[in-house]
């Protein structure tokens, strides 16, 4: 098989679970031949194609990346870039709750932006306002402007596959009503069910993928705007000077150091195993005792400490 046929029996199967390959510049046809052996001879220990994947979206460095080369340069997250800043650091504290939840209405908010921005150029059928998912005729106009990419067939056809993905999660999952999305994959990552109802935010395997979801979406959002813009996409991606931008650096040492603290017993894996999984009594009163004693006397230090 050819590379784009690599590509689309691998994303077929994550399509499955509402995933895609991530639009990472890492992503070349040796990564894809990677990602079709972790299809074809998954590895058990380390979860096979669906790990992989969600190692990839989540890894500190490519979330840094992201707001930096990404959602930075993408005008229309401009306004919304103190959510994704906060959302980023609860995801590497392992506070999925939180992450998951601020980042679910930012996805409107900047298809609404975005809307905006383009409503002299592309026609909605919307008569009530700016803006209607199903109406908006976005995806039409992103495959207009790539149909009339000819120089870089590669690329033309890297942007489509991030159009279709975009075009299936926001048409066909993320905002279909209650009755259309009452079982499965589908109810799981649902705008409506998460805001409406507070829904699937109990199963802590659920809440990561979907953090993975909802990180992945905003990638694709921003890879597609940015490819409308040859010059600002060619200076955020072949120009991208990570290793002197202190920005970048600061922000994946910060990730990097959360996530890897998160692996021990922090107080977020506390109030998790104590409270938000309950059910599961990964916790016994004894000790709960233990470590009240042990943050009676952390406070007792950090008191001490500042002359209190």
């Amino acid at each position: 098989m050819n590379l784009w046929e690599n590509y689309e029996k691998v994303d077929k199967h994550l399509n499955g679970k509402l995933l895609t390959i991530p639009p990472y510049p890492c992503v070349s046809g040796k990564r894809v031949q990677e990602l079709l052996a972790c299809l074809e001879k998954p590895d058990p220990a380390w979860g096979g194609l669906d790990g992989e994947i969600l190692r990839m979206v989540i890894n500190p460095w490519q979330r840094a990346y992201q707001i930096e080369y990404r959602f930075k340069p993408t005008k229309i997250y401009n306004d919304f870039t103190k959510v994704i800043e906060s959302a980023t650091y609860d995801l590497m504290i392992g506070n999925y709750i939180c992450s998951y939840l601020s980042l679910v209405p930012v996805v409107e908010a900047i298809l609404r932006k975005w809307a905006s921005e383009k409503s002299n150029e592309i026609e909605s059928l919307n008569k009530n306002g700016d803006f209607s998912i199903y109406v908006f005729n976005l995806v039409k106009y992103l495959n207009e402007k790539n149909n009339e990419r000819h120089t870089n067939i590669k690329f033309q056809q890297w942007i489509s596959n991030q159009i279709k993905y975009f075009d299936f999660m926001i048409r066909e999952v993320f905002y279909l009503r209650f009755n259309a999305s009452e079982e499965g994959v589908k109810k799981e990552f649902n705008r409506n069910r998460t805001l409406h109802l507070i829904d699937n935010i109990e199963d802590l395997e659920t809440l990561r993928d979907n953090n993975t979801r909802i990180f992945l979406l905003l990638d694709i959002i921003a890879e597609l705007y940015l490819s409308l813009d040859e010059e600002l996409y060619e200076n955020n991606t072949f120009y991208a000077d990570y290793e002197k931008n202190i920005d970048f650096n600061l922000r994946w040492k910060i990730y990097l150091k959360n996530a890897m603290v998160s692996i021990n017993f922090t107080d977020m894996t506390i109030i998790n195993f104590a409270f938000l999984q309950q059910d599961k009594k990964y916790m016994s009163d004894e000790q709960k005792q233990k470590l009240i004693e042990q943050k009676e006397y952390q406070i007792q230090f950090i008191k001490s400490k500042k002359g209190l």
